[in-house]
């Protein structure tokens, strides 16, 4: 289900189109459903039936990519994927991934910001409570906003908050953007 997408629609972004990404059809089917039920949520969530690594068109069109936490299962799988993203993904935009901290990653995969080339690291989240995924949130660099090519190869260590979120996509000017979650059952 595109949990991010739906609450971040319902209760975040009322003016925002989503489009959410599956490899499972079936997902697709269940979580349209879903959203059906709500009139404007059916017209504003758009469900794609496609592997991560084979959706090349429009991608430079969205200002903000949700890689979900299910799709790379290993840590080569979720590196191949931040790859695919970083070579089709207008400079400027956001990606904001989920990985793990401490223990947790014996259920996703760590994500370090070495893993992000072509991406300056903006903040990572580690919950320290019954949430299992952090949060990691980049911006592909390029263009003219400001993003430093000096962080391309480099592990940079982040202070560990999310407080910046609403502050990060405030500064993209976003009103009526899209966002995409990518999702996949492996």
């Amino acid at each position: 289900m595109p949990l991010t997408s739906i609450v971040l629609a319902k209760f975040h972004l009322p003016n925002t189109t989503f489009h959410n990404f599956d490899i499972d059809s079936h997902a697709n089917t269940l979580a349209s459903n879903l959203v059906s039920r709500d009139s404007d949520l059916s017209k504003r969530m758009i469900f794609h039936t496609t592997d991560v690594l084979n959706a090349k068109e429009g991608l430079d069109q969205y200002d903000v990519v949700f890689l979900a936490a299910l799709v790379g299962m290993d840590k080569e799988s979720k590196v191949k994927a931040i790859e695919y993203l970083e070579k089709h993904m207008a400079p400027g935009a956001v990606l904001m991934l989920r990985s793990a901290h401490g223990l947790r990653a014996f259920l996703y995969p760590i994500v370090d910001s070495c893993d992000l080339k072509g991406f300056e690291v903006l903040t990572i989240y580690h919950p320290s409570d019954d949430v299992v995924n952090s949060v990691v949130i980049a911006r592909k660099l390029g263009g003219s906003n400001g993003a430093r090519g000096s962080q391309i190869g480099r592990c940079v260590v982040m202070p560990c908050n999310c407080s910046k979120v609403h502050a990060i996509m405030n500064n993209r000017g976003m009103k009526k953007n899209l966002i995409e979650e990518f999702s996949a059952i492996e």
